[in-house]
């Protein structure tokens, strides 16, 4: 992808790095890198950061620039060179959002980015328009880095993290992986993060893991750093071996946000410059066969209970059923752009067929339009709109049964968020 606008002055001659002519500096405790193949899975993504430039059609070299008034200061500073990515804070990089978000100082190259994208501070406005960029994107995977840590002490960090890109509203509500986040000040560590951010299908609150790392000294070595994203859950791996696991996912596609920070939640900074880590690789894998959904959960934002399938008038309830039963499991099925909703206990569709305001489960042909949906986002959550009445799908008269109107956008009882079901 061709960019409009590119900051000068930004990447380094290779020869800036302090390293031989035949790499970086080798450690005899380095864990080796990883084969470009990995049985089971497809190569989806690969950045090796070979050669003496960054790839500017998969990395903005840029932190979020549409939220500050001084966009050159986000530009990232890095050298590109001896097979590695090396990202620097020096002692005159300026702030690169002084208004909103303080002193905090930032090199970091991401591959998304749109305006409104990331909204950290809720009191904080789109500054201005970007380009949008999307040089990778994607829904569940095997990401995997080998890295080594900067070793300065104080307050900082470097960080790898995803951020969804489902809604591109001014509320921005998308999920956030820290896949890593280690701090400065906890150098034999490996710290891990997520949260929701209002996303209906994640953390309601944050999820916060800082802990040693197995073996190791990842400041003087290089390691490598996976993290398997399913449907319905994150395994983190260190040089291959499990270490961590979150019994819960995002599931809508998500950018990658590559760095390293000052003064940003891990503490004021110390005077050593520059601040550096290197990243040998970035690669994204999907594993062969995809991660089907085929059955999920459909949740209401009012009281957080399913729908379901009661088996004794037709009608789809709403009720608090064990994750485990399948009634309350749908699979979606496409026809000519429209959903239809399919009973995992019954095999039948959700539909509007007999006009009497409930929502009912039958058997209706494909083309019928009382059983064909699109769903319409609001603040994260969807809504379900029928095709044959351009009504919704509610439980706003709290009758057990799930109704069909035209309730305003903003009734959280027409409000729905759809969870992987076991």
């Amino acid at each position: 992808m061709t960019r409009t606008r590119r900051a000068a002055g930004v990447l380094l001659l290779a020869t800036a790095l302090t390293v031989g002519m035949g790499g970086y500096p080798g450690y005899a405790a380095d864990f080796p890198a990883n084969p470009t193949t990995k049985s089971g899975y497809t190569l989806d993504f690969q950045e090796e950061f070979d050669g003496t430039s960054l790839n500017t059609t998969k990395f903005l070299p840029s932190y979020l620039p549409h939220w500050t008034s001084t966009p050159q200061n986000a530009a990232a500073r890095y050298t590109v060179g001896n097979g590695v990515l090396t990202e620097r804070l020096d002692a005159d990089t300026p702030a690169w959002n002084a208004q909103y978000d303080g002193t905090v100082k930032i090199s970091s190259i991401q591959t998304y980015n749109k305006d409104w994208w990331h909204k950290f501070n809720g009191n904080m406005p789109n500054d201005h328009h970007e380009p949008d960029f999307n040089g990778y994107s994607t829904k569940y995977g095997y990401f995997e880095t080998r890295a080594k840590l900067s070793n300065v002490g104080g307050g900082g960090h470097q960080a790898l993290w995803l951020v969804g890109t489902e809604d591109t509203s001014s509320a921005s509500a998308n999920s956030e992986i820290d896949f890593i986040e280690t701090f400065f000040s906890k150098p034999a560590n490996w710290r891990i993060a997520a949260y929701g951010w209002g996303d209906p299908n994640f953390l309601g609150s944050w999820y916060l893991d800082d802990n040693p790392v197995p073996s190791g000294s990842p400041t003087s070595e290089f390691h490598v750093y996976g993290m398997e994203w399913t449907p319905s859950e994150l395994k983190f791996y260190y040089d291959n071996q499990l270490y961590k696991t979150i019994a819960d996912a995002p599931n809508m596609a998500m950018g990658m946000i590559l760095g390293i920070y000052t003064d940003a939640g891990s503490g004021q900074h110390n005077n050593v410059w520059p601040k550096s880590w290197q990243v040998d690789y970035l690669r994204v894998f999907k594993k062969n066969g995809g991660y089907p959904e085929t059955y999920q959960r459909i949740k209401n934002r009012v009281n957080g209970q399913y729908m379901y399938v009661s088996g004794t008038n037709g009608n789809v309830r709403y009720g608090a059923v064990s994750a485990t039963d399948t009634s309350s499991h749908w699979e979606k099925e496409t026809v000519s752009g429209y959903t239809r909703y399919k009973n995992r206990l019954t095999g039948e569709y959700m539909h509007v067929e007999n006009q009497n305001g409930n929502v009912q489960a039958g058997v209706v042909p494909a083309g019928y339009w009382s059983g064909q949906w699109t769903e319409e986002t609001v603040d994260g959550y969807k809504r379900l709109k029928n095709r044959w009445k351009s009504t919704y799908a509610h439980i706003e008269g709290l009758t057990g049964t799930v109704q069909y109107g035209t309730p305003p956008s903003t009734y959280w009882s027409s409000q729905w968020v759809f969870d992987p079901a076991p």
